[in-house]
């Protein structure tokens, strides 16, 4: 999957230091889906060398709350904020690069249901999740 050339702030919003300091890559965004990869790095790593827990419960809210108020038009984006979350790791994570894959499963105008699957490249489920987010009015992601 190749990244869509999109700047930081276009594909995250102003506010996402969070998104920026991780590295992810934007390389999908849809009404109400978001794709994006992590590439992991050796401070991600726990002591049996695989990606930390912590670090994946993180992921997975940047995942899902994007995926709860993204719009392929940004004045159209929505910041969300996180009510609940749940994940289940299902697997241990190498280093190397993940695919993050986020999307709204239900809900309304202002509070939105989503699910997430965090996997290896080739394809194994590294961790799953699900969320429920409120939303801001729409143009509201670079702003909050």
């Amino acid at each position: 999957m190749a990244a869509v050339e999109d700047p930081s702030e276009q594909s995250f919003g102003r506010g996402n230091a969070f998104a920026r300091a991780l590295g992810v890559e934007m390389v999908e965004r849809g009404k109400g889906s978001a794709v994006f990869t992590f590439t992991t790095r050796a401070q991600d790593l726990n002591a049996q060398g695989v990606v930390h827990g912590g670090v994946l419960a993180g992921l997975m809210d940047l995942l899902l709350a994007m995926a709860a108020g993204a719009h392929p038009e940004p004045a159209a984006r929505r910041f969300s904020i996180t009510l609940s979350m749940t994940i289940n790791f299902v697997g241990a994570a190498a280093p190397g690069r993940l695919i993050c894959r986020g999307r709204e499963v239900g809900g309304g105008s202002r509070t939105v249901f989503c699910e997430g699957r965090i996997e290896t490249e080739a394809g194994d489920v590294i961790a799953t999740g699900q969320g429920s987010f409120k939303l801001l009015p729409p143009g509201s992601e670079g702003t909050a």
